[in-house]
């Protein structure tokens, strides 16, 4: 195994807790890695050079003076990093596997067709996000078959770069609490995520001011962003708490809270639940 990639192996497997050298040659064998205890020790030095390990020496109570390793600040921040790459890599391959399930099962097909059946033909849409990926894409695009003469407005930060070309589809630099449309003008305004909670209450009377007086507002977000979940988590709401920290400083604004927030301006507020996602919405 290249020297990079063992470095790798050990500041995943030893998170918060402190080790020893032989600790790591134990569990690198459990785990079919072969290395040579010499090379081993020489590699921890290396890391403890650059930055990524910390040690101190104990006395041993029987024996000689032990090392006991722990990683440092940079090491763990390198080892978050690891984890987001992993993720990444995940979310990924996952996004491939829905975008290419047959219409019948296709969560984002049911997902566009539920927001958008009360969108009149030659109607208006806005979508508002703070990111873009290929999901996002594959909404606007289902929401552009579903009503193909309505016009989408797609409302984003003026640094975030699309590269998407759809017939009535309109890009406007704005953000959740400052929407460049005039009053009454959308029958459909899907919100990609959550203001933090600071901001929402701001955010939810610009939404209701450009919504039509019968239009329908759509708040999509990750289930953990609004939900408390006790350990262990599924895999899904694993990836999404780490990908939205902003859950663990308690920034976002809860289930709960949210519509109770909703029902301030709407009278008809439904929540539901596809995969990992929460849908709410409120016409």
């Amino acid at each position: 195994m290249r020297t990079e990639d063992l470095k790798r192996v050990i500041l995943r497997m030893f998170g918060s807790r402190e080790f020893y050298g032989y600790e790591v040659h134990k569990e690198l064998e459990a785990e079919k890695v072969k290395v040579g205890i010499s090379r081993l020790y020489r590699v921890l030095t290396e890391m403890l050079r650059d930055g990524l390990l910390e040690g101190q020496w104990e006395k041993g109570k029987l024996g000689p003076r032990k090392r006991v390793y722990r990683l440092s600040n940079k090491g763990r921040n390198e080892r978050e990093k690891l984890l987001l790459d992993a993720i990444d890599t995940i979310h990924g391959f996952y996004s491939e596997y829905l975008l290419n399930l047959p219409a019948e099962t296709n969560v984002l097909n049911s997902v566009c067709k539920l927001m958008s059946s009360n969108v009149d033909r030659k109607g208006e849409i806005a979508f508002i996000s703070p990111e873009y990926s290929v999901m996002h894409e594959k909404v606007l695009s289902l929401l552009h078959g579903d009503v193909p003469e309505a016009k989408i407005y797609f409302v984003k930060p003026g640094s975030l770069a699309v590269d998407l070309d759809l017939v009535n589809l309109w890009f406007l630099n704005g953000t959740y609490d400052s929407i460049p449309l005039r009053d009454n003008y959308v029958d459909l305004l899907l919100v990609v995520d959550v203001p933090q909670k600071d901001d929402f209450e701001k955010s939810l009377k610009e939404w209701r001011r450009v919504l039509k007086k019968h239009g329908t507002l759509a708040i999509v977000t990750p289930n953990i962003l609004i939900h408390e979940y006790d350990d262990p988590l599924s895999i899904g709401n694993f990836i999404e708490k780490y990908e939205h920290k902003a859950q663990e400083k308690g920034e976002n604004v809860e289930a709960k809270a949210l519509e109770l927030q909703l029902r301030k301006f709407f009278n008809r507020v439904e929540e539901k639940h596809i995969v990992d996602m929460a849908i709410f919405l409120a016409s």
